[in-house]
Formats: structure tokens, sequence, C-alpha cells
């Protein structure tokens, strides 16, 4: 795997993509007249709403973020995303579903599942017309921080364990 350390704007910025995508979808959505002659046709959407309240916005920031941060910590999505990461230096190349199911453990099917999911919160891209996945900056960037964290309290309980076992 590849040894990043902890980017918090690699992250911000990646999920930054993940919600500018489903804003822009939005949008279209918003400006797409179903029916010209219905009275909410082009009627403001929860978009202008969200553009003039900070603290929408912030609390839609802060559950982009949860959700992200509980994909990548649930423990199958983990490895998955640490199976992307090991594609190369920058986790840019990308890995067959075959190869990263054979690296997990899981059926193709099962990791395709799994990869749409993270996808969605913004930590894999899946690329169909070659059956491969590729981890997101964002992606990259949690598992950096999932490590340091593992690594941290590794350090920590090698300290503490043994004063424990003493007593």
């Amino acid at each position: 795997m590849a040894k990043e350390t902890f980017d918090l704007a690699m992250v911000a910025d990646g999920l930054w993509l993940r919600m500018r995508d489903v804003i822009l979808a939005e949008r279209r959505l918003e400006r797409f007249t179903f029916a010209p002659e219905t009275p909410e046709a082009g009627a403001p959407g929860p978009l202008s709403a969200l553009a003039g309240d900070k603290q929408a916005a912030s609390a839609m920031a802060r559950d982009m973020a949860l959700r992200a941060v509980a994909a990548a910590a649930e423990g199958v999505n983990f490895r998955i995303l640490s199976g992307l990461d090991e594609s190369g230096p920058g986790g840019e190349v990308p890995v067959g579903l075959g190869e990263l199911a054979r690296r997990v453990g899981l059926p193709e099917l099962a990791v395709a599942e799994r990869l749409n999911a993270l996808a969605q919160a913004g930590l894999a891209q899946r690329d169909l017309e070659r059956n491969a996945a590729v981890a997101t900056p964002a992606g990259r960037g949690l598992v950096s921080l999932l490590e340091a964290l593992g690594g941290a309290l590794g350090e920590r309980m090698s300290r503490g364990l043994p004063e424990l076992l003493d007593s």
C-alpha cells in the first residue's frame, strides 16, 4: 500500500468534487421543465435555499464528510479502498474488479456493489468500460487517516499493555 500522510485538504477537495457533481446534477434537474404548463416550472428549488443558508450548507458538508468517513471505516470497504490504494504511487492506476475481488476475498459482484456505495460517498470511481476502479483523492486520504490512527493506537497499546499485564 502506498504510504501517504494524512492530508485534510486532499480529502476536503476530493469530497468537494463529489458534492459539486451532486449539486450540478440537481441544478440540471431544477432547470428541467417536466410540463411547461405547470406553475412550478422554473420555480426555485433546494439549491437556491442552500445557497442562501450557510447553516444548511455547513450541515450538508458535515453530512457528506460523516458519510464518507463511515463508508471508509467499514471493514470490508476499508479493505477495498486499501486494495485500490495499492494500484500505484498515487492510487491513480485503475484496478480490475476481478483483481480487486481476489485481493479482498469477495465475489466480484459484491465488490462492484461496495464500489458503487464508495463512489456515492466520493471515495472511489468506477470505470465501467474497463470493469475497473480507482480510489479518489478523498478515498486515499481517508485510508491514510485511518492507517495513521490505527498506527498511533497500536503504538499506544504497545506502551500501555505491559503496564496492564504487570499490575
